[in-house]
C-alpha cells in the first residue's frame, strides 16, 4: 500500500534551502532536475518505506541518502511517511536534533 508523504515544517524549509541554493548555483535547468529526483525518490519512499533501515540511535528515524550531498530523514507512521529533514552530508551527526 502506498503511504501519503507529509513534511515536517523543518523540511519544508530545508527542502526550499536546497532548492534555491540549486538555483542560485547551477540555474533552473539542474533545479528542474533535482526536484524530479526528489520526487522519484519520494515515491519509491511511498511504495516502500521500508527499503531504508532505521537508525539505532533515534527509534523510529531513518536515513534515505538522496545525493552524494544530501539525506533524506523520515518516519513511518501509520497511514503516512513524516519527512523530518533534508540534511547535508557534511554536518557533524552528533549536532543533529530531531
Amino acid at each position: 500500500m502506498k503511504l501519503s508523504i507529509r513534511y515536517s515544517l523543518r523540511a519544508r524549509q530545508e527542502e526550499m534551502e536546497l532548492l534555491d541554493y540549486v538555483l542560485q548555483n547551477f540555474g533552473k535547468k539542474k533545479t528542474k532536475e533535482i526536484y524530479l529526483l526528489l520526487e522519484k525518490r519520494l515515491d519509491q519512499l511511498s511504495e516502500s518505506p521500508e527499503m531504508y533501515r532505521e537508525s539505532n540511535k533515534r527509534k523510529g528515524l531513518r536515513k534515505c541518502i538522496f545525493s552524494k550531498q544530501t539525506s533524506i530523514y523520515y518516519r513511518i507512521k501509520e497511514d503516512h511517511i513524516e519527512i523530518v529533514s533534508f540534511r547535508p552530508n557534511r554536518k557533524n551527526p552528533n549536532k543533529f536534533m530531531v
